[in-house]
């Protein structure tokens, strides 16, 4: 790829920040079918779960944002990559794609529209087919080190009993 493989993580992410922002101005700004009726309690529970996943998200976004952003290499920064399996990655091997999902879906419980549901079947889907190649890349950057992680460690979903 060239000189431009170096900055694609940067631009990725300016493209797919964009992108995202389009869709959710569309989407709140278009009519849509409701598919529940909302009370006190369903927007009780959206908040939390969504909450919960935005907090998740944060985190992780905080924790490793000039890796993900592609800033690392754009201002020289180039140390090379680390496995993270420390913190929450102890529960999830991808946490920001769980907080993602979580979000996403917690806001559909606040609000119920079916254009709300299209996006986040095709958020979802998009993200599961992505995953299952981030997957492949980090067992080439990582090998052995990263398949025993992963035998270990449950992609999005943590386990409830973890003997």
């Amino acid at each position: 790829m060239g000189k431009q493989y170096k900055h694609y993580r940067f631009y990725y992410t300016i493209f797919a920040f964009a992108g995202f922002a389009a869709i959710m101005i569309y989407l709140f700004t278009i009519s849509s079918y409701r598919l529940f009726i909302v009370t006190q309690i369903t927007t009780i529970i959206g908040i939390i779960v969504a909450g919960f996943g935005f907090i998740i998200m944060s985190v992780c976004i905080i924790k490793y944002f000039m890796q993900l952003s592609g800033l690392k290499k754009v201002i020289g920064h180039e140390p090379g990559n680390e496995l993270m399996i420390t913190g929450i990655h102890k529960i999830v091997r991808h946490p920001l794609y769980a907080g993602t999902f979580i979000f996403i879906w917690g806001l559909l419980i606040i609000h119920p529209y079916l254009s709300l549901l299209i996006v986040d079947i095709t958020i979802t889907v998009y993200t599961l087919i992505g995953l299952h190649f981030e997957e492949q890349k980090l067992e080439k950057e990582f090998g052995n080190a990263y398949r025993v992680y992963k035998q270990k460690v449950p992609m999005l979903i943590p386990r409830l009993n973890n003997t």
